[in-house]
This record gives structure tokens, C-alpha cells and sequence, in this order.
């Protein structure tokens, strides 16, 4: 009996005991499944659309149609079709430029364009795109201004702006219905949005999209842009692009004709930041820097051991930041405070401010952070830059190795130099006043040329050191010891100076 008794207490010792081990690895996948979830939205309002209907109703009003008639004589050799910028040429609507059908340098003739513009204060101060107005005379009256109840009016420009393409247009009227301005930078993607212009003459037609995506860069360079998918078409351009609470959060300016349905739009804060000068009819002040910003990508986080910034790739010199003392190869992480992430960000936040305005710029040099105050030139001063030589040289004899060295740079970098002798000054076109060695091979198949590192350019740092010797390099890159080589490099000739990270093979 008591054998009997013991058979039956060790049987439930060990069906509780393997129920225990079952629940515990039950708990275990049960945790890893509450941990491990799909990503999903709680979704509100799914059974109602978005109030585009009443956008419309309440917005048309506040757009306008723009005829701008122009007066020009073919220059020789000049196409008659016209031809340009593919993506602000095809804005010219409605119908696009009316091309004379004469002989190149013949008699004057009338051009007429068009586009849309939004009425933003009872007075009449439209805002347009400063390529529907470019052509306008001094005293606009071949501008016609035409509202939405039917009326005409001519217009005047107050000021305007090529960079960020845009202007601002009067008309003599009062108690305009107007629309008003929002916070382009608040903006979501796929946040709801509604585009209303004069597309290909016919007047106020409506469409509707989502913001597809912030911070694009057009060909203007000086602000990021807002993509949308609402439809655009040629005579869209200065129309508005409204949010569902009927604000004015971008001025449709571009498309990508390739595509369909890739919209752009002047993002409403930038044109917020140069209102006061164009009312003012005052030229636009704009900051300027004086740095060659470069992407902060995995190979500079290594060599710098920075995670988050801006590279400065060069240092202008004379201007803004080479007087406060910033140096190329520092990060620039913060302007004002607020993070910098791209030189797309960079060159936002600093062409938001005004030519003497002071930004405090936070930098990471050698590891260590630093902050600099930084009174903004004009960025009339890139025009001065771009067409100038500075004639910066290095301190120091350049050396007259042809490339012997007992350290293989090919080998382990991809690349090889050799001496500013005369041979390669005259092979590369190298001027004279460069310091340091030229590149005259790169692996094709090398992180090198991976990294854009070509023939001809010149190296007059590495890793900080001034390069002035075959023998120099080596013995740098030698002591990185497979880590890898910043490099400090100039055209052969003109202002142009980068930085480059080069990983070793």
C-alpha cells in the first residue's frame, strides 16, 4: 500500500513539475509575443472625409490669375522656342510662352505667360512666384491681375526673389477676401493638402494630395522644398497649397515633368523670413556662411568619431566663418540650438537669416564641443567667392619625391601621389601657388574611388597634418593604422577645396 502511495505522489510530482516548466515557456513566448508587434495606428475618424469641399469653397476666392505681357526682341542666336530649366520652364502657363514664329534678332514682339497667385491681405498683396513676374517692367503695367469674381486690375510688383522664387504682387483694391499664412515646418508627411490655380487657362480648378515629403532640394539651393502629390500642371505655378484649416502652407512653384504627380512648393515659412524686404520693395538680405557643408556619412562618424552633424568640408576664406575661427573638418551640430543633420539643414537655417545677424554655431573639433559666435556675411559674397582664387597656400616647401616611400599607399588605401615637381605640374595643369602632392592614380575598383578621390587633385593635409612631401603622406598614413585618411584637397586650380574620407582597403 504505501509502495502504492509513493508510485502515485512521484507520478504528480512530475506532471506538475513538467507543468510548470510548460507554463513557464508559455510565459516566455507570450512575452516575446506582446514585445514583438506589428506597427499599426489608431486611426480616428476613418468614416469621415476630409473637409476639401469646404476648403475649396472658402479658399477660391483668395486665388487669382496672373497675365504677365511682355515686350522682347530675339537676341542672335537665340531659340525662338525658348528653352531652360525644365522644371520652372514648364510653369509658364497658361499655355506657356507665346513664341514668335520670326527670324532670330527680328522685330519686337509680344510674349505673354501666365500663372496663379494668392491674395494674402485685404489691401491686395498677392503672393506669386517671382518666374510668373520676372519679365515685368518697372512700372508692371503689363500685369494683369485677375480675381475671382470676375475683376481686373494691374498689377505692381513690390519685390521679388530669383533665389526662392518668389514675389509679391499689389493691386489697387479693398476688403479682399484673403487667405492666411500657416507653419510650413509643422507640416507632416502625409498630412492632407489642396492645391488651387489656373492650370493649362482653366481658371480655379482644385486638387487634392498629401505632403509626400519635406526638405527637397531644387536647383535653387538656398531653401528645402515641400513635395506633394496633388496634381500640378503648367499655370499652377504661384498658386497656393493649403492645409485642411485653409492656411497657406507652400506656394506651388515646380514639377518633375518625368514623373507624374511629383509636385514642389515654396514652404510658407521661408517666404515668411523675406515678406518685410519684399514689401519694402528692398533687395532680399540673405546670410552667408562661407563653408563647403558635406554629408556626415558612416566613414567621417569613424574617422571623427562624431555620430550627428555637419561635416566643414572648406573654409571660405575672409568670410563669415573663417573670421570666427572655424576650421574645415570641424562638425557643425547646432545652429541656435536647434540640430543639424544635413547640409540640406545647414544651409536652410543659415539662408533664413538676414546679412549681419549673429548665429551661435555648435561645433565638435577633435572630440571635444565648442561654440562660436558668428556675425552672417551677405550671400552676394559666393558670387565674389565662386569667381575668385583665394591663392591659400601651405606653409612649407613641397618636397621633390617622385612617389618612392617604403609605405605602399595603392595597397592600402587605393590611391597613389607623387611630388609638385615640374613634370606634374605641367601634366595635371597644377598653378604654381599649390603646396603639396598630387594624385596621379586611383584604383578604380578602391574605397578611393569610391570616395570621388581623382587624378589631379591636390593634397595638402591628412589627418590634420600638413602635407608637404611624398614622404609626409606616408609617414601619416602609416600612423593611422588602417583608420581611415581625412584628406585635405584642392583643385588644380581655382577656389574649389574639400574634405575627403578615405577608408583603408
Amino acid at each position: 500500500m504505501k509502495r502504492h502511495v509513493r508510485h502515485i505522489l512521484g507520478l504528480s510530482a512530475f506532471a506538475a513539475a513538467c507543468m510548470a516548466t510548460g507554463m513557464g515557456l508559455s510565459y516566455g513566448w507570450q512575452v516575446r509575443a506582446q514585445d514583438e508587434k506589428p506597427v499599426t495606428v489608431d486611426a480616428k475618424g476613418l468614416d469621415r472625409m476630409p473637409p476639401i469641399a469646404e476648403v475649396a469653397e472658402k479658399l477660391n476666392p483668395t486665388v487669382v490669375a496672373i497675365t504677365n505681357t511682355s515686350y522682347v526682341r530675339p537676341r542672335q542666336g537665340m531659340d525662338p522656342f525658348g528653352g531652360g530649366n525644365g522644371f520652372f520652364d514648364f510653369f509658364f502657363g497658361p499655355g506657356g510662352p507665346t513664341h514668335p514664329q520670326v527670324p532670330r534678332g527680328g522685330a519686337e514682339q509680344r510674349e505673354i505667360s501666365g500663372g496663379s497667385g494668392v491674395i494674402i491681405s485685404p489691401d491686395g498683396e498677392i503672393l506669386t512666384n517671382y518666374h510668373v513676374v520676372a519679365n515685368a517692367g518697372d512700372t508692371s503695367n503689363n500685369l494683369e491681375v485677375k480675381t475671382a469674381d470676375g475683376r481686373t486690375f494691374t498689377g505692381t510688383v513690390l519685390g521679388k526673389d530669383k533665389d526662392l522664387d518668389i514675389a509679391l504682387v499689389k493691386i489697387k483694391a479693398d476688403h479682399l477676401p484673403f487667405a492666411k499664412l500657416g507653419d510650413s515646418d509643422s507640416v507632416k508627411i502625409g498630412e492632407w493638402v489642396v492645391a488651387i490655380g489656373n492650370p493649362l487657362g482653366l481658371e480655379h480648378t482644385v486638387t487634392q494630395g498629401i505632403i509626400s515629403a519635406k526638405g527637397r532640394r531644387l536647383d535653387t539651393g538656398i531653401s528645402s522644398f515641400l513635395q506633394t502629390d496633388a496634381a500640378i500642371n503648367r499655370g499652377n505655378s504661384g498658386g497656393p497649397l493649403l492645409n485642411l484649416r485653409g492656411e497657406v502652407v507652400g506656394i506651388n512653384t515646380a514639377i518633375n515633368p518625368a514623373g507624374q504627380n511629383i509636385g514642389f512648393a515654396v514652404p510658407i515659412s521661408s517666404v515668411n523670413r523675406i515678406l518685410p524686404d519684399l514689401r519694402a520693395g528692398k533687395p532680399v538680405s540673405r546670410g552667408y556662411l562661407g563653408v563647403l557643408p558635406q554629408e556626415l556619412d558612416s566613414v567621417f562618424q569613424q574617422a571623427l568619431g562624431v555620430k550627428q552633424g555637419v561635416l566643414v568640408g572648406s573654409v571660405e576664406p575672409g568670410q563669415a566663418a573663417d573670421k570666427a575661427g572655424i576650421q574645415h573638418q570641424d562638425v557643425i551640430t547646432t545652429v541656435d540650438g536647434k540640430a543639424v543633420n544635413s547640409p540640406d539643414d545647414l544651409v536652410s537655417a543659415i539662408a533664413g537669416r538676414r546679412a549681419g545677424d549673429t548665429v551661435k554655431l555648435g561645433i565638435i573639433r577633435n572630440g571635444k564641443p565648442m561654440t562660436f559666435s558668428v556675425v552672417l556675411g551677405d550671400r552676394k559674397a559666393i558670387e565674389q567667392a565662386q569667381n575668385g582664387d583665394s591663392g591659400r597656400e601651405s606653409e612649407g616647401g613641397a618636397g621633390h619625391e617622385n612617389g618612392a616611400s617604403s609605405f605602399d599607399l595603392n595597397k592600402a588605401y587605393g590611391f597613389s601621389v607623387g611630388a609638385l615637381d615640374p613634370a606634374n605640374r605641367h601634366q595635371y595643369g597644377v598653378a604654381e601657388n599649390r603646396k603639396g602632392v598630387v594624385v596621379i592614380s586611383v584604383d578604380p575598383r578602391s574605397p578611393a574611388a569610391d570616395r570621388n578621390l581623382q587624378s589631379g587633385l591636390i593634397i595638402t593635409e591628412a589627418n590634420g597634418q600638413a602635407i608637404h612631401s611624398v614622404a609626409d603622406l606616408a609617414a601619416v598614413a602609416r600612423k593611422a593604422g588602417g583608420k581611415p585618411l581625412l584628406l585635405y584637397v584642392e583643385a588644380p586650380q581655382g577656389s574649389v577645396r574639400l574634405t575627403l574620407a578615405i577608408p583603408a582597403r
